[in-house]
Parts: C-alpha cells; structure tokens; sequence
C-alpha cells in the first residue's frame, strides 16, 4: 500500500490495488471521541467491539503515512528509534483484542483511541 496523501480539504487518501480509498480524518476523530466518551457511559460489550473494529480499520490505514515518514528520518538517530518503537507498539496493540471482560474492552478501546490520535497527529510530520 502506497503511503496517504492529504488533499486540501485535510482528507487523507491511501491509494492501493483497487485504487483511491479517501481516508476522512474527521470521521476518525469522531470514532475517537466516541471511544474516550464511553468511559463515563457504560457501554455493551457489542458497543465496544464496534468501536475496536473501527478504530482498528483506522489505525491499519493511518499506519502507511506514519510509516513513511518515519522511514525519512535517519535510520541510526533516537528520533527514528523512538518512532518506530511506537508504530510497532500500535501494531502489536491493534492485533490484542478485546479479551474477556468488560474491563479488558474499556481498555483496549481506550488505548486504541490514544493510537489512533498519535497516528494523527504524526501522519506528515
């Protein structure tokens, strides 16, 4: 997958075998609203894995930016070591799933959401 590019608008595109998939940066933002939201509401169990699946789906196409960027730094510096450590914490993160409780869930979709904002914030830079 080739890395995202943002249009004008803010709206990041990643371009792969099936060609442009716009990515909208506010639609995420939303999603990680939503999971930071549902710590003071108790959500379902089925509420949570909604969010994971979505938060997930964000991560796995903000992850190319991210990627490349960190691919421009030089590859021996503390900056690049830092940045690649976290990108692959998101990864690892990304792949745990929600586990048994209701607890566990709140959790992970917490810090998903935490992932997803980095990514964000760390898409061009």
């Amino acid at each position: 997958m080739k890395p995202q590019q943002l249009d004008s608008a803010g709206e990041a595109t990643a371009t792969g075998n099936t060609g442009e998939v716009p990515l909208d940066l506010d639609a995420v933002r939303y999603t990680i609203s939503r999971a930071r939201g549902q710590s003071s509401v108790p959500l379902h169990h089925d509420a949570l894995i909604e969010l994971e699946t979505e938060l997930c789906d964000d991560i796995a196409r903000l992850l190319p930016a991210a990627e490349a960027t960190a691919d421009k730094l030089w590859h021996g510096g503390t900056e690049w070591h830092q940045r690649i450590s976290r990108l692959d914490s998101i990864k690892r993160q990304a792949k745990q799933g929600l586990g048994d409780g209701v607890l566990s869930a709140h959790v992970q979709v917490q810090q998903l959401a935490q992932d997803c904002q980095w990514l964000i914030q760390h898409r061009g830079q």
